[in-house]
């Protein structure tokens, strides 16, 4: 009789095991079978990032196609500053339509690392963990997956939020801590979408400037526009980075008059020397393309381009670019974020 007990309470709880573990499966081949299965895609929402204690706000729409086609533009709330990484099957692009300028980069991405707006990367952070968990509560199916982010080691895992009918709905990445540093929340996914051809080419991104009679506003907004437009060639205050590293100290600081503004180049010496190049930038009438030997990174407030030593970004009307054979290249993420969340400082005359 003893056996016969033992014997039920195995059954009971191998079919326990049994259910949670079909749950596991079911939810994920669920969202495998919808990503595969579609050549198109648009998705919306928002996402939130934590650099420094301030939380950054973008609304996001990503719209894919074919594997090799990405149109991903991000604004952020704070500022209205947008900007769009673009992948038109060959090159992948990071352009601020605002300036008409571009990052243009010969790049892995999306595939080189971890994306928590992009659905095929999330599934390949699934499938790339070793049995992932699913927890459960009333409202969602959580799967916890590893993620890849090889410039921000300080990201270690994510979880992914599935309502009961298996629709995607939030991802959390968070740090080793267990805090969430990125927070994506998907307010609407639609696949199957149809995208014209050159809905995913670098010349439809290409903001045509306002001249003369040709534009279509008020004399007083014409005279606000074009006002905005010259003193967006003054660099009217200088802002330093807020961290800098242990015996590392600024050295000298320049401020020189360029053909489109000024710019204020700080030099850092000490145990790991580098350089800060912060300039005024004015729109283009044409658009004008960088080329960077690295990827993209997303920082809290822009996109910006990681080259081996070297980082570059805009932010609003002002481009920085740091530059070092010493820094990491998560040291110059950091002070590039230390500079994104700096209080203002204003110019003096002293060079």
């Amino acid at each position: 009789m003893k056996k016969f007990k033992f014997l039920i309470l195995v059954l009971m709880l191998a079919l326990i095991c049994g259910c949670g573990k079909a749950k596991t499966t079911n939810i994920i081949n669920k969202f495998e079978d919808k990503v595969n299965s579609t050549k198109s895609y648009k998705v919306e929402g928002s996402m939130e990032i934590v650099a420094n204690e301030e939380t950054f706000t973008y609304d996001v729409s990503v719209d894919y196609k074919y594997e090799e086609f990405y149109k991903v533009t991000l604004l952020n709330k704070t500022n209205s500053h947008e900007q769009v990484i673009l992948k038109d099957g060959e090159s992948v692009y990071v352009v601020t339509p605002a300036l008409n300028k571009s990052f243009k980069f010969q790049s892995n991405w999306p595939d080189n690392s971890s994306q928590s707006y992009l659905l095929k990367s999330l599934l390949n952070d699934i499938k790339g963990t070793d049995n992932p968990v699913v927890d459960e509560n009333d409202d969602y199916y959580i799967v916890n997956a590893n993620v890849n982010y090889p410039n921000n080691s300080k990201l270690a895992t994510e979880k992914i939020y599935f309502d009961k009918e298996g629709n995607l709905k939030e991802v959390q990445v968070l740090n080793k801590d267990g805090n969430a540093i990125i927070r994506m929340k998907f307010t609407t996914i639609k696949y199957g979408e149809k995208f014209d051809d050159n809905y995913f080419s670098l010349d439809s991104l290409i903001t045509n400037s306002c001249e003369g009679d040709d534009c279509n506003s008020t004399p007083n907004e014409s005279e606000d526009k074009n006002s905005e437009s010259k003193e967006t060639g003054a660099l009217k205050d200088i802002i330093y980075p807020l961290f800098v590293p242990e015996d590392t100290h600024l050295s000298t600081k320049d401020t020189v008059e360029t053909d489109g503004g000024e710019r204020v180049i700080m030099t850092y010496a000490g145990a790991k020397p580098f350089m800060i190049i912060e300039e005024a930038v004015k729109p283009s009438d044409e658009m004008e393309v960088t080329s960077v030997y690295g990827d993209p990174l997303f920082m809290s407030s822009a996109v910006a381009a990681l080259g081996s030593n070297s980082l570059e970004w805009q932010n609003s009307n002002r481009s920085y670019y740091i530059t070092s054979s010493y820094l990491t290249s998560e040291e110059m993420m950091t002070i590039a974020e230390s500079l994104n969340t700096a209080s203002v400082v204003e110019i003096t005359n002293d060079k």
